[in-house]
């Protein structure tokens, strides 16, 4: 693995392109010097059942082509599983899915799971201290298995904008990984919240022992044609910070268009002065 100048290692997400183009798509992560790349599982196979089979060819190519994984996310894409409607009666099948997560992730010797979705916390009419309790409880009961197996999760705040109703405010997030009282319950910091909000540099910086993992996007996870201002002055702040080192591009497209992904990657390695 290369060392970067500045010390960041950079990985861009699989919501960037069709798995069929995943040859080309290598050929671009060593061009511009990434170290590898974020999965999301059902990009690579569409469907849960038999999904370790697809993780375990895919983990030999990577491994091949001495490309990293980050991060497994989209882990409750496509289950139609609700943390607060199905806790009670189906939390056996909820945790059997996270255990299947768990032996992707060791598949791919990957550290880091991120949970991130909206419809697997939707809380409808649920009101928010209620929500809490549930969502304690049933994080707490996954502290064994991630000390066990040396995982984190990363618990992502996602922008009301874009369908959140439960955790789309960074500060509620981060006062329930504190209760939590776990080192392997860490924040996943995606910059889509301050698109629709301020940046608090202050509250950001004092509470980078919470945060484990940082991804990057433009506005509606659009192509990096043109840095943001706002994803600019992060870029700055992070590159700054030594003890921050792995940072992904997350792009998410229907189809592959490795022009603009080219594009992407290349002003991304300039944004973390790589």
């Amino acid at each position: 693995m290369k060392i970067k100048k500045n010390n960041k290692l950079l990985y861009i997400s699989n919501l960037a392109w069709k798995h069929n183009d995943l040859n080309r798509v290598i050929e671009l992560i060593r061009k511009h010097n990434f170290t590898g790349m974020d999965i999301a599982p059902l990009q690579i196979n569409n469907k849960w059942k038999n999904i370790e089979k697809k993780i375990v060819n895919l983990s030999k190519k990577l491994k091949i082509n001495k490309i990293k994984v980050n991060a497994i996310q989209g882990i409750f894409y496509k289950t139609n599983f609700n943390l607060f409607k199905d806790y009670d009666e189906n939390f056996k099948e909820i945790y059997k899915h996270f255990l299947l997560i768990i032996r992707i992730s060791k598949i791919l010797k990957c550290k880091k799971i991120i949970i991130g979705s909206s419809d697997f916390r939707r809380k409808g009419k649920l009101n928010s201290n209620s929500a809490d309790i549930i969502f304690l409880n049933f994080f707490k009961k996954l502290k064994k298995i991630l000390i066990k197996n040396n995982i984190y999760i990363c618990l992502e705040t996602i922008p009301f904008k874009y369908g959140e109703d439960y955790l789309y405010n960074f500060n509620h997030l981060l006062k329930l990984v504190k209760q939590l009282k776990c080192k392997w319950i860490k924040i996943n910091f995606d910059t889509s919240l301050y698109h629709f909000d301020k940046f608090n540099k202050n509250i950001f910086i004092k509470n980078l022992k919470f945060i484990k993992n940082i991804q990057i996007t433009e506005k509606n996870f659009k192509y990096l044609k043109k840095s943001s201002i706002k994803n600019i002055f992060f870029s700055n702040l992070i590159n700054k910070k030594k003890n921050i080192k792995d940072v992904s591009l997350e792009i998410v497209s229907k189809k592959t268009n490795l022009k603009k992904l080219n594009t992407s990657m290349l002003r991304f390695s300039k944004l973390l002065k790589i």
